[in-house]
């Protein structure tokens, strides 16, 4: 039978082929992995994939039940429906998708194992894994580096154990995760303060939104009030003084999203990684435990010192408060992220000196920093440089800026940057001393300053959106 058909293949020619050599075997598991994350100023879970061939970002979402496509994603409009899915959502209440076959995805080198996946109405082209894959894993996000590492889920005992174990040089915590009895999203106790007014309850663990939010209706009925009812219109951020997941463990002051339709039973708001974020953050929703790590701080002797930080071998020193990390991106672009592990009650700048390939100081003309508003201890930031607008604002310093292929902290300063009301990234042309800013987005709205006492009634920033992040490059 096998010489029959040789012969036939010999007679027809080209219309025999032998089969394809199977592709490399891709691993299921993502348990190792350390991902960069696609870079942003304000931090979100996100890293670049491949979608049937394509580039495509992956959003990292604990809170989502099943895992999302976007219909932007099919060439020819997206496939046959093969059933619709009702989900439970965060907020409260039940949402119906489209449920169809998942296109191959990959994820660094690991194809995650999807056979069906939720179809959204997004016209970009995205991907959200929910806890369908992400439940195997728990997720360390280190915020200066901007990097995300896969380990297997274990119980919140075994976090606390090595803990106690292995990590000296930085102050840890372990916070504890409880369930959505419907959704199985993780929940967790937050305290939220305004005043003399302050409500605590359980708030969803957020990963996909930058900013945290919490519900109208329980907070008016606690007394905090909105940032817009003195001028009379409808909710949209609270401005309080803390939120908070223990004493002293979270944010102060913070600007929140006012949520005024969340008629979930179960939860207050989410929390994000505006408050996660300040800590090197473990995220392990199916073991129980949200652990949180950054340096130990100490004041010096002297009364009038500042903060003192421990470094990586234990050291106290004001300079380990600091912390710059550049990252190379594919189009020749640097990514540049800053952190400040100590309380800035003034604000503080840390300005950076570009390096070239040669790792040699380069001379642009251009003075770079990054500028930080009065906040406490953990704040960071991530923005490319240069920026792409900075191309039209300040063509000569984008130019020299190119060259760049690293960057130092050559100096810090007390005092935020007078041109730049938030976290954000700075450049001032040396010649003309004109300054240009990339800042951090808020609530409020990109590079909008937090209120502050005295000043007057704020318009509503424009209606959020759920957005999905850009394509990668």
């Amino acid at each position: 039978m096998r010489g029959v058909l040789l012969v036939g293949c010999v007679l027809l020619g080209a219309g025999c082929h032998s089969a394809a050599p199977p592709g490399p075997v891709r691993p299921t598991s993502l348990v190792g992995q350390t991902l960069p994350l696609l870079s942003s100023p304000a931090l979100r879970l996100t890293v670049a994939g491949r979608l049937a061939g394509r580039a495509v970002p992956v959003v990292l979402d604990v809170a989502r039940p099943l895992s999302l496509v976007s219909s932007g994603c099919f060439e020819g409009g997206p496939p046959t429906a093969a059933g619709t899915a009702r989900v439970p959502e965060s907020s409260g209440g039940y949402r119906s998708w489209p449920e169809v076959q998942a296109p191959l995805l990959t994820v660094g080198p690991v194809a995650p194992p999807l056979r069906t996946v939720l179809l959204s109405g997004e016209q970009g082209c995205s991907v959200t894994l929910g806890q369908d894959v992400l439940a195997p894993y728990a997720l360390t996000v280190e915020p200066l580096r901007r990097e995300v590492t896969f380990t297997a889920t274990r119980p919140r005992e075994a976090h606390e154990a090595e803990l106690r174990a292995s990590d000296a040089v930085r102050e840890s915590h372990v916070v504890e995760l409880s369930r959505e009895p419907v959704g199985d999203w993780p929940l967790l106790a937050v305290q939220v303060t305004q005043g003399t007014a302050s409500i605590t309850g359980p708030f969803v663990l957020g990963t996909r939104e930058p900013f945290s939010r919490l519900a109208v209706d329980p907070a008016l009925a606690q007394g905090l009030q909105p940032l817009e009812t003195a001028a009379g219109l409808p909710p949209r951020t609270f401005v309080v003084d803390a939120v908070e997941v223990a004493e002293g463990l979270g944010a102060r002051p913070l600007v929140m999203e006012a949520a005024g339709r969340w008629p979930s039973q179960s939860s207050l708001g989410r929390l994000g990684p505006d408050v996660w974020g300040r800590f090197t953050a473990t995220v392990d929703a199916q073991g129980g435990a949200l652990v949180l790590r950054r340096p130990h701080v100490r004041m010096p002797e002297e009364a009038s010192g500042r903060q003192q930080c421990a470094g990586e071998g234990g050291a106290f020193s004001e300079e380990a408060c600091y912390g710059v990390f550049a990252r190379p991106e594919p189009d020749g672009a640097v990514a540049l992220s800053g952190a400040v592990y100590r309380d800035v009650p003034e604000g503080v700048r840390l300005y950076v000196e570009p390096r070239g390939a040669d790792g040699q100081r380069l001379e642009t003309g251009c003075q770079v920093g990054l500028s930080f508003p009065t906040t406490l201890r953990g704040a960071n930031t991530q923005h490319r440089l240069p920026w792409a607008s900075l191309a039209q604002s300040l063509p000569a310093c984008h130019a020299a800026l190119q060259g760049a292929r690293s960057y130092a902290v050559s100096l810090v300063e007390e005092g935020r940057q007078p041109e730049c009301p938030t976290t954000c990234a700075f450049v001032t042309e040396t010649a003309s001393r004109r300054t240009v800013c990339e800042c951090q987005p808020t609530p409020l709205g990109e590079g909008v300053a937090m209120p502050t006492k005295g000043s007057g009634p704020q318009p509503p920033p424009v209606e959020e959106r759920e957005l999905e992040p850009e394509d990668p490059k």
